[in-house]
């Protein structure tokens, strides 16, 4: 792609390259859109269409320093000049490419799949930069070596002819030095961070349960039934082995009926045994996936994670605020062309709604030992203690250093539940982890995709925000990828996709530590911008200024040269003696002894005979022709 990067002729190139490249990687990695339902125009067809677009545009925005490095400056390169040029065309392409993967990762249109980060998801020494950059410095890092290779294969073909290859090898290994210095410092790096052993403060005695029940086939009635029933099973391993648990999962969209019109519906539902009654009988909290009906006079609904505690009451829930562009969210579904489209194409004419906050979960844990507060937590940092006039303790203030009142942090667990794809946005979990959240859990639902690709390309996507916040992600999903990654970017624990099973495990919960990337964010891939952006300033001043004052164009040259040769024209004529009279001048071309050359050469006389040996020939002299007559010497007609 390096190569196509920098040989397209025009903007018109690279959009249609980029379109291309983008397209392909979009289809050959995510053809599974096509199984969601019978949204396969919105959920593959839309999405590629959008995501090749925005490629399209991203090259050719990137297109611009290629267009500034035409033929001229490359063979100025071949000459010795210009040495800088090769780590800048690294540079720009890498950066071009976290432009691009940035792009299609954010916003509506947002889809991070088929990524460079996705491709890096095994090279666990390298991914761990992503608590400082996030993904972006990762995607950066295998663009910059990528580009470094087809550079050197194409310095490797330019060497031979040119005129100073030295210079042009050197800048090379100048700039593969530089990439190799960056590798090593992110190297030394990921180690220290995947070998430091982390000790967990907390831990959450969790159950997954993996159901493999597609709800949008079998309705939740089957849903419900087997989950209830792994649930049931791994509890008792649990309590059988002394381990209490402290929370139970369900996975995305379990629940058909809207929350919370549908509290009296569960309560009675299923008939043998209510999902209500089932719950309180075993005594642990739930969060189970299912819909909320957010704003009943517009008739909104949510796609939620429900909360409900050990008593099998609803305790409130969160709406999923990322949703899938084109099938959870159509665009301008309002409008009524769209809605008559919707309904003549698709069949249905009402989208889901975002959730519009972020939500913190506390549950307490079942092995909870102390629960008193520390007595020096939730103190201010300044205080004064006095006692009374009489000289007797202030009681107020002394109950303050006697006993708190408030609740021990270390027997409550904090989490947050990212829904589906949410687990693939940092802009989302990095809210999330702001409001408090220790531990993320998600529930996802990707049966629908009936590949194993989908599963795990998911999972993937979603590992590194376990690294970017150095926390612990568990993912419960319907059919898989379940799994429990560690700060590291660990598996730590998984269940097989498409099979139905549950998991009861200890899941570490770790000190909650600021990392670069949970404080600023996308820093780094706004550098990298910015970086583009000085480069776009320095190449317009460069070759639309600079450059264009150095070479005079050509009919300003050509007008400066007839100056010269006028001037020159005028100072031979002041040196020349005056011209004799017409009478007294010889012919034009006739010999004369002082305008003569010798010519070793042969030569036939008038005669005819030949004559060897120095000829004299004459050499043409100019004329003065006095004013008033022409070349002939004859008056000039009025």
């Amino acid at each position: 792609m390096y190569g196509i990067f920098y040989k397209a002729k025009n903007y018109r190139q690279a959009f249609f390259f980029f379109l291309v490249q983008s397209l392909t990687v979009h289809l050959l990695s995510s053809y599974w859109l096509a199984n969601f339902r019978g949204f396969a125009i919105f959920t593959l067809g839309a999405s590629a269409f959008g995501t090749a677009l925005e490629g399209g545009l991203c090259g050719a925005v990137s297109h611009f320093l290629p267009a500034q490095l035409n033929k001229k400056n490359l063979l100025e390169e071949d000459g010795g000049r210009h040495p800088h040029y090769v780590w800048i065309r690294i540079l720009w392409f890498s950066a071009s490419w976290v432009m691009w993967e940035w792009m299609k990762s954010t916003g509506f249109l947002a889809y991070p799949w088929g990524t460079l980060s996705m491709a890096a998801y095994r090279w666990k020494l390298i991914t761990q930069i992503a608590d400082i950059t996030g993904v972006w410095g990762v995607t950066f890092l295998f663009a910059l070596f990528s580009a470094l290779i087809a550079e050197g294969y194409g310095i490797m073909e330019r060497i031979p002819r040119a005129q100073n290859n030295i210079v042009m090898a050197e800048s090379f290994v100048s700039s593969a030095k530089t990439a190799g210095i960056f590798f090593a410092i992110c190297l030394v790096y990921g180690i220290f961070q995947y070998v430091v052993p982390r000790t967990p403060v907390k831990t959450l005695n969790t159950v997954l349960v993996q159901q493999n029940v597609d709800p949008w086939e079998s309705g939740d009635a089957a849903s419900i039934a087997v989950s209830k029933k792994l649930t049931e099973q791994q509890v008792n391993l649990m309590r059988d082995i002394g381990m209490e648990p402290d929370l139970v999962l369900w996975s995305e969209g379990v629940l058909g009926y809207t929350y919370p019109s549908a509290i009296q519906f569960y309560r009675e539902f299923p008939q043998d045994e209510s999902l209500t009654a089932f719950i309180a009988r075993m005594d642990i909290p739930f969060v189970i996936g299912g819909r909320t009906l957010v704003d009943h006079n517009r008739q909104l609904f949510s796609n939620s994670a429900i909360f409900f505690d050990r008593n099998g009451d609803y305790a409130g829930f969160y709406s999923k605020k990322h949703l899938v562009p084109f099938a959870e969210r159509i665009p301008w579904a309002e409008n009524p062309l769209m809605k008559f489209f919707m309904g003549k194409v698709v069949g249905f004419t009402s989208t889901l709604t975002p959730g519009n906050q972020y939500v913190l979960f506390k549950i307490p844990k079942s092995n909870q030992g102390n629960t008193k507060a520390a007595l020096w937590s939730n103190l201010p940092p300044e205080t004064t203690i006095a006692l009374e006039p009489d000289g007797t303790v202030n009681k107020d203030t002394a109950s303050r250093y006697t006993k708190n009142p408030g609740y021990n942090p270390d027997s409550y667990i904090s989490f947050t539940t990212p829904i589906c794809f949410e687990d693939a946005f940092s802009d989302v979990c990095s809210q999330l982890y702001r409001i408090g959240s220790e531990v993320f859990l998600n529930i996802t639902n990707d049966s629908w995709s009936k590949e194993p690709p989908a599963e795990y390309q998911h999972f993937i996507a979603a590992s590194y925000r376990a690294i970017e916040y150095r926390t612990t992600l568990v993912r419960c999903t319907n059919s898989g990828y379940s799994a429990i990654v560690d700060p590291s970017g660990r598996v730590i624990m998984d269940l097989p996709v498409f099979t139905e099973t549950a998991l009861g495990f200890k899941v570490p919960v770790y000190e909650r530590k600021k990392t670069v990337y949970s404080m600023m964010g996308d820093w780094f891939a706004y550098l990298l911008f910015a970086f583009m952006g000085s480069v776009f300033v320095w190449s317009t001043v460069f070759f639309y200024i600079i450059e264009p004052k150095k070479t005079v164009p050509a009919p300003e040259k050509e007008k400066a040269d007839d100056e010269r040769e006028d001037a020159a024209g005028r100072s031979t004529e002041n040196d020349t003696p005056p011209a004799p009279s017409i009478e007294q001048s010889s012919a034009p071309w006739e010999d004369s002894p002082e305008e003569t050359s010798d010519v070793e050469d042969n030569v036939f006389t008038a005669k005819g005979n030949m004559k060897t040996g120095p000829v004299h020939t004459a050499r043409p002299k100019t004329i003065a022709v006095p004013s008033g007559k022409n070349s002939t010497g004859t008056k000039k007609r009025r």
